[in-house]
């Protein structure tokens, strides 16, 4: 089942009490001519599992595997604020995106079934959003947080309009596990901030405004 039009946005957790005007958006741009999967970041839930990690040092898997059920949790609650349907699967994601334009997919089932990532926090909600929109067959994704790109250093750095991936190591704004992710899929990524929701759009549309382009070339 290929669905066109089909856009992958990853919503940061640090955005969890501004996102609904960004959720509206999406829900209001949405349809058959632009089919969006929203990933949850991991946000308050993920930095309780961190937090706990520190105390007890759980082993990498029960980590890992905790912070994918943070992703979820931060996806249920995004489907609360905005009514928006969700889904823990591929075929179910692109089932419901034919009758609508918009799921958020919880994706604890699927990572830990296909168990491909490493085990460890360098793999955060950046790379697992990468790492879907592979299976997706997407050569895009979309990373809303609350900053408006990439710097070249920060703080009081200047925004890059784009960086490759392999300069980007050391940079803070997305997970480090990311560039590699980037340059092994062939996936450029866009970090843009979501709390202004017509960049994310303007984003999504390929059209020039306040963002960082992640290339792969």
């Amino acid at each position: 089942m290929k669905l066109d039009n089909l856009h992958l946005i990853k919503i940061g957790g640090s955005l969890a009490q501004d996102v609904k005007p960004l959720l509206n958006t999406l829900k209001s741009i949405s349809g058959k001519d632009t089919r969006i999967v929203v990933v949850p970041g991991g946000g308050m839930f993920a930095e309780a599992v961190r937090e706990l990690d520190r105390k007890v040092r759980l082993s990498n898997r029960a980590s890992h595997r905790m912070a994918l059920m943070a992703m979820d949790m931060m996806g249920v609650y995004l489907s609360d604020l905005s009514h928006i349907r969700t889904v823990d699967t591929l075929y179910d994601a692109k089932a419901a995106l034919l009758q609508g334009g918009i799921v958020i997919l919880l994706p604890s089932n699927l990572v830990l079934s296909t168990d491909e990532l490493p085990h460890s926090w360098e793999v955060t909600s950046d790379s697992i959003a990468l790492y879907i929109a592979k299976l997706l067959k997407l050569k895009r994704v979309i990373i809303a947080t609350d900053v408006d790109g990439i710097y070249d250093r920060y703080p009081g750095g200047k925004l890059l309009n784009s960086i490759s991936a392999k300069s980007l190591r050391g940079f803070t704004s997305v997970d480090s596990y990311l560039p590699k992710l980037s340059m092994k899929y062939g996936i450029e990524c866009v970090v843009v901030n979501g709390r202004y929701p017509e960049r994310v759009v303007n984003a999504l549309r390929e059209k020039e405004d306040i963002y960082t382009k992640i290339t792969v070339d």
